[in-house]
């Protein structure tokens, strides 16, 4: 199951560049552009690596909330997040990959093994917003949790489920392309 997971997350995001590079197609050749972008990402090539395989062994894989952003944009519901939550999003990734990586005594990653006190504040933020009439946070915590709780992501860290580098990479860009408008 972990193995399917992570082929098809790098389909998607193949799926999505192709998507975003051919954005001035109309969209019935688009569509056809990147289903079959993602297609061909999961055929193996060379020594019997898919381009699929190729960028899992580069990345690893997506977490479960890039997968859920790249499955709305790609069905014409991009998630409508602004800009305050993408560098909220953008400046706890960057501090906490610089903790996990070392640079620090305190190491964030090891939280996301005990997971459940993790999981209360979470899910309390995430009700939080929903209340706020932002129910997308709510949403894409739900999976989360579900897909931690199944054992879909190849890591057991919560982590890992929640957010990756890809995601936090994304939301400084989206950060920064909102203040420049």
């Amino acid at each position: 199951m972990n193995i399917t997971y992570g082929l098809a997350a790098q389909a998607l995001l193949v799926a999505w560049i192709v998507w975003k590079i051919t954005a001035r197609a109309p969209s019935r050749q688009r569509r056809l552009f990147y289903v079959a972008a993602a297609a061909l990402s999961l055929i193996p090539l060379a020594d019997g690596v898919s381009a699929a395989m190729a960028l899992r062994a580069l990345w690893g894989d997506p977490s479960i909330t890039t997968v859920q952003l790249l499955v709305l944009s790609l069905t014409g519901r991009p998630a409508q997040i602004g800009r305050a939550p993408a560098a909220a999003l953008a400046l706890f990734g960057i501090g906490f990959y610089i903790l996990a990586l070392g640079l620090g005594d305190f190491d964030p990653y090891r939280l996301g093994y005990a997971a459940w006190p993790l999981v209360t504040i979470l899910g309390a933020a995430a009700l939080l917003a929903w209340r706020r009439g932002q129910p997308l946070y709510l949403w894409l915590l739900a999976v989360d949790l579900a897909a931690y709780a199944v054992g879909l992501h190849e890591s057991n860290n919560l982590w890992d489920i929640l957010f990756d580098p890809l995601l936090v990479a994304a939301a400084l860009l989206a950060a920064f392309r909102a203040s420049r408008r």
